[in-house]
């Protein structure tokens, strides 16, 4: 049984199928991160083999030797700086790991002509509805990222995905919604909470901000079962991975005291509360076409 802090979606069930990963070479960047590191353990436990990258990938140098002793059926691309406070305090650096080393990446990728590869993205990339009129974001939705983070992974996706497509190499880019995971630090949303949670006296308010905003949150192990199976069926294209729900920021937070067995009260004001919430319905056809 997993300790999942939220439900999985019944479109993606627990991936199992692991047998059909058995002999083939996988190759990972970002294996320290969440989502890698969960990935790499997972294929690990079911005997598959994971060749992790341990450097810089904007390092050209160091890939480039890296790659040259090696070949992949499958390779997923996590390596990037995630949290705001880095990304905002050195936006030099993060659009270089970001794109640029996305970029280099796929470069690597492209004499091994049959190799699949995922790109990790992000549900940031998009213009967020408002909360008043939401609706769920769909690939091909207009762009326009908010955050530096999210202007990174656009021009990650602006770089690799035309060149790519122009050498005819197998490549699924995945849009990320929100997620979490019980190893995920602080500062993210809900490791956050949670200590925040735990701190208050009793009978005190919890003060979050744009309380009404509209996220759709999954568990990272759920990503990693959608991620699972787009590279079982060789997915094409950008897809969204998310859940397709739609819960407010007050929502998560009722969600997250509730399993601390607390239910605190609220203070916050939102000021145009947005809402970011993923079209599942081709991730849903991916998963189970038959359907």
């Amino acid at each position: 049984m997993r300790d999942q802090l939220f439900a999985q979606p019944e479109f993606i069930p627990q991936f199992s199928q692991f047998e059909q990963f058995s002999g083939l070479r996988v190759g990972m960047t970002g294996h320290r991160g969440v989502l890698g590191r969960i990935l790499s353990a997972r294929l690990r436990q079911h005997g598959v083999r994971v060749h992790e990258y341990p450097g810089d990938i904007t390092d050209r140098q160091a890939l480039g030797a890296w790659f040259s002793g090696l070949a992949f059926d499958l390779f997923f691309n996590f390596a990037a700086i995630v949290p705001v406070v880095k990304v905002e305090a050195d936006p030099v650096r993060a659009f270089e790991v970001n794109a640029l080393g996305a970029y280099e990446v796929c470069k690597q990728l492209l004499r091994m002509r049959e190799s699949w590869v995922f790109l990790a993205s992000t549900s940031h990339v998009y213009r967020p509805t408002s909360a008043a009129e939401w609706r769920p974001l769909r690939v091909g939705d207009r762009e326009e990222p908010s955050s530096v983070y999210g202007r990174t992974k656009l021009a990650a996706e602006c770089l690799c995905r035309p060149l790519l497509e122009v050498q005819r190499h197998p490549h699924c880019i995945g849009r990320i919604f929100s997620f979490s995971h019980r190893s995920q630090p602080e500062p993210y949303l809900v490791p956050s909470l949670i200590r925040r949670i735990e701190d208050l006296e009793r009978g005190e308010k919890l003060k979050v901000a744009n309380p009404d905003a509209i996220r759709d949150i999954v568990d990272a192990e759920t990503v990693v079962d959608a991620i699972l199976h787009l590279a079982l069926q060789r997915a094409h294209g950008t897809v969204n991975i998310g859940s397709g729900r739609a819960m407010t920021v007050a929502d998560i937070v009722g969600h997250v005291a509730a399993g601390l067995g607390k239910s605190p009260a609220i203070a916050g004001v939102s000021e145009a509360p947005n809402a970011i919430v993923a079209d599942v319905e081709p991730l849903r056809r991916i998963i189970n076409p038959t359907a």
